[in-house]
This record gives structure tokens, sequence and C-alpha cells, in this order.
């Protein structure tokens, strides 16, 4: 259950039925989900009293609200929702491995871990964000190391994702993930995700590592931090399996590269008459296109970058043969 949907529940608990604030950037954003966030961190309480923006708990405007979250020292506080909060878990960024970064993957990097806040706000809030290692200017929690991290929270479960890992990850519950600060545009840092996992192993830290998989292959999963974060959200506090979660944050361009791998395993060698080529049946895109987000057009460009003709289902090649002599 996200903050946003928790956060309603309790609302509701108390026969609150809709909630107003003061404050303007709620316009910007999910409304709920931006009021629930200012709670549970301490910067709002809930009392009655008119805000100057109104919403209904599905976040529509409404006219008016008898109640209102805003700064105060009286009124509702986190305290009284403390007891449910634990279940969220603390999504960590490792940025340790920085220094091995170009000027280009390193602004890259630092892109994808202020992204990466967007996400966490969807889900959680900025509190159980942690970034090690880098200071990104955000709400994020900053710690110099992961280390230090886990000194202080200690929590009990620990999973490093780790496209290396030999397990697969499959929305296992933890207290804490760990995602490596980790930007590859020159293709030399392949493995590297499995330092972070060694240093903390012989520090004495229980670490868990788990892959992403798509259909037993990493091709196909995106790579940027941002999107590996939601998938991991998606699968543990959404509850949706783990290649629904890939396909919510899957692009076009990162489908291809799996179609090109599917459509090379799928297709037919066809040799007649000393010649050979490779063929796809154009009924394969029919399959695919349920797990992979790409369009008729990708099918046939893929096929086509891989020298690779795509026929009609009912395509025989001995018959083709035979009538052409």
């Amino acid at each position: 259950m996200r903050l946003k949907h928790l956060f309603v529940e309790f609302l509701r608990s108390r026969g609150i039925e809709c909630i107003s604030t003061n404050s303007r950037k709620v316009l910007g954003e999910d409304p709920i989900a931006y009021i629930a966030r200012n709670f549970v961190s301490g910067k709002f309480r809930i009392f009655e009293g008119q805000g100057r923006f109104s919403f209904d708990l599905d976040g529509n405007r409404v006219d008016a609200c008898r109640y209102v979250a805003w700064k105060s020292r009286e009124g509702i506080s986190r305290e009284e929702i403390e007891d449910r909060l634990g279940d969220f878990p603390y999504l960590v960024v490792d940025c340790s491995l920085a220094g091995m970064h170009s000027e280009k993957e390193l602004r890259s990097l630092k892109k994808q871990v202020n992204w990466t806040l967007r996400v966490v706000r969807e889900f959680m809030w900025d509190e159980r964000y942690v970034v090690a290692g880098m200071d990104t200017g955000t709400s994020a929690q900053h710690y110099p190391s992961v280390e230090d991290f886990l000194d202080q929270i200690r929590p009990e479960r620990v999973i490093l994702l780790d496209p290396g890992a030999d397990e697969e990850f499959g929305g296992e519950k933890a207290d804490c993930y760990i995602i490596g600060g980790i930007v590859d545009k020159t293709g030399n840092k392949r493995g590297t995700t499995a330092l972070i996992y060694e240093r903390l192993m012989e520090k004495g830290y229980s670490v868990e590592r788990r892959k992403i998989l798509l259909r037993g292959d990493v091709i196909g999963v995106p790579d940027r931090i941002n999107h590996i974060a939601e998938i991991v959200l998606r699968a543990v506090i959404d509850g949706t399996s783990v290649e629904e979660a890939i396909l919510s944050v899957q692009s076009r361009k990162i489908a291809r590269w799996r179609l090109r791998k599917e459509i090379v395993r799928n297709s037919e060698k066809i040799k007649r008459t000393g010649r050979s080529f490779r063929a796809i049946r154009k009924s394969f895109f029919e399959d695919v296109k349920l797990w992979l987000n790409v369009e008729l057009e990708d099918f046939y460009r893929c096929a086509s970058d891989m020298g690779i003709i795509v026929v009609d289902e009912d395509f025989n090649p001995a018959k083709i043969f035979n009538v052409c002599g």
C-alpha cells in the first residue's frame, strides 16, 4: 500500500472525508500524496480549519473543507500513524563508485539520483530515500557511506539489486534495498555492483544479492537508477509482478534490444538450393507484444536489423522453392 492510500485510510478512520492546505505546491502534483508526505514528515498537522486549497480524498478540488493540513503545534500529528510507517522500506543509492565515472556519466548519475526522489514520492516519502556518498542538494537523507546508514538504522533484511547476482528478484520484502549508483556509457563498469557487495560483506554486513530479470534475461530490463527504483517499489509496495513493474517503465528503445534477441532465437533457418536465410513468422509479434513495449514497426525494424525476413503464418519454404524451380 502506497503512503497516499495509507493516509486516506487513516483520515477516513478519523471521520475525515476531505482535506485542505495552504501550500500552492499541492497544485503541481497529486494533492493527497503531497499532503500525506508532509504529514508523515512532521511538517503538517491536521486540525479543524479551512485552507486555501481543498480536496476530497480522491484528489478532486472541492469548494470547502472542514479540516486543514498545515504547520501547527496542535492537532493530529504523525505520531498517530507512526505504527504503520515501519512497513515502508528504505531505498538507498550507493554512489561510492562515483569516482569511476566520466564527467558526462557523473552528470547523468546526478540526474538519475534526483529523478529517483520523484519516484520515491509516488510511493513513500523523502525520509525513506537515502543517497550515500554524494550530496544531491535534495531533501533525501544523505550519508557519507552505506555503512554509516546501516550502522545507524540497522535494517534486518537488506537486498542489493545487482544484475550480476545469482538469484532473481521476485518482489521479496526487505527493510532496505540498495541500488548501485553506477552509469555505464563506456562499457567499462560491467560487474562493478559486485564491488559494493564484496565491500559490505568484508565489513561484516549481511546483504542479499538479487538481479531483476525479464523472462530469464537482463536484456529488456531498464537500467536507469530511477527505473530500477520504480520496478522495486511497484513490486514491493503495489504488489504487482516484477514483469508488470518492468513493463510500466520499459521504453521502446530498451524493448527493442530484447526484441532483436527474441527474433533471432525464434527465427527459422531455411536452406534450399545452396542458399540460406532466416525467417520469422509475423504471428510471433502477437506473442512478444504481450511482454515487451513494442509496436509492429519495431518488429519489422528489428528483423531488418538482424537480416531476418518477416513471413506470413502460411509461409511454406518447400513449396516456394519448388515453384521457383
